[in-house]
């Protein structure tokens, strides 16, 4: 990131140790950003008069406010520099930069089409930029537009196969239902980094999509030891266990996603099944009661809680949430899990 800053500081004249009076501001400001005191920073910069900030001063705001989690404001400030694009016109990397900060922003507000529309504009500007081209691939992918994905992050991987952008590919191609294609790519990020705990799950989910349970297995239980709290890794080998005929051992390790991961609400529904197979109908309702709270469509939460309530003799409440269940397409949470690997990963920024 801040490669885009110093390149934009030498392009308008305002490198370090020749710096004008009118920029004082800003290299006191910058000095700070660059040494991880973005509250001090904001406030230097929030000194200056606001009809005399420049779209440099703008871009410098939104993007420390991003960094304070401050997305409303930061969202603000990005969008007023873009306003005064003239001043960033010399240095097209900081525009493109304050672009790709603009969709981070957006895309953390939840409005993920105005968030690719900004990395669109960026991708415009500077056609062959892999950190572009990862960031529009990804929005993409989030936003179930698997073909440009794939295509994006393909150009990303060709041009600079980092491993985020590898991620990310693996990712499309699971979305495509190329599990081959995405284990291979995991398998080589891991022949270079075998103590990467996300990649290895990111393998183990693969196999277990694949319905390879005992290759998946052993992925995951590495995972977790490297990483104790991977809660998609214990939540599969809860999974593989009740597969396998191990309730015990199934409902131990979705009780342990639920202590992590409160909200996870495809572990809330599978320990609601985990009960109802065993005949404990008032657990089982608690779980996929809360799955329904947590994700009102999700199809697969309303069938069980149906049928769970059918069991009970509740036939009015049964026939209601069958009903939801048969008008809700299926849901995020019922498709294959390439989102799961997505989002779980270091790689879901823009880089």
């Amino acid at each position: 990131m801040q490669n885009y800053w110093i390149v934009a500081l030498v392009l308008l004249g305002v490198t370090p140790g020749v710096v004008r009076a009118q920029d004082e501001a800003f290299k006191r400001a910058f000095a700070l950003y660059q040494a991880g005191s973005f509250e001090d920073a904001h406030q230097v910069l929030s000194a200056v008069e606001q009809n005399k900030y420049s779209a440099l001063d703008l871009s410098l705001l939104g993007t420390i406010e991003f960094q304070t989690g401050d997305l409303a404001r930061a969202e603000q400030h990005l969008r007023s520099a873009l306003s005064k694009e003239p001043g960033l016109a010399g240095a097209r990397s900081t525009l493109t930069h304050v672009l790709l900060e603009l969709a981070r922003v957006r895309n953390l507000r939840g409005n993920g089409e105005a968030a690719l529309a900004a990395a669109l504009e960026a991708q415009r500007i500077s056609p062959s930029d892999p950190a572009i081209l990862y960031a529009v691939g990804v929005l993409c992918l989030q936003m179930d537009l698997i073909k440009d994905a794939t295509a994006n992050l393909e150009r990303a991987a060709t041009l600079d196969p980092n491993p985020a952008t590898l991620y990310a590919l693996a990712s499309a191609r699971i979305a495509n239902r190329d599990l081959e294609s995405a284990g291979k790519i995991y398998g080589g990020m891991l022949k270079r980094d075998p103590d990467n705990a996300q990649v290895n799950y990111a393998l183990g989910a693969t196999y277990f999509l694949e319905s390879q349970n005992e290759a998946a297995k052993p992925y995951f239980e590495r995972s977790l030891s490297l990483q104790p709290d991977q809660v998609e890794s214990i939540y599969y080998l809860g999974l593989i266990a009740d597969q396998s005929g191990d309730k015990e051992k199934s409902i131990e390790a979705l009780k342990k996603v639920l202590v992590h991961s409160p909200d996870h609400v495809r572990a809330h529904i599978a320990l609601g099944m985990e009960y109802r197979s065993l005949g404990l109908l008032n657990e089982s309702r608690i779980e996929l009661e809360t799955a329904v709270r947590l994700s009102p469509e999700s199809q697969k939460a309303h069938y069980q809680l149906g049928l769970v309530l059918n069991a009970l003799k509740e036939q009015h409440g049964a026939k209601k949430e069958l009903d939801i269940a048969n008008q809700l397409r299926t849901s995020s949470d019922e498709r294959i899990s390439w989102q799961l690997l997505l989002n779980a990963s270091h790689g879901t920024e823009t880089q």
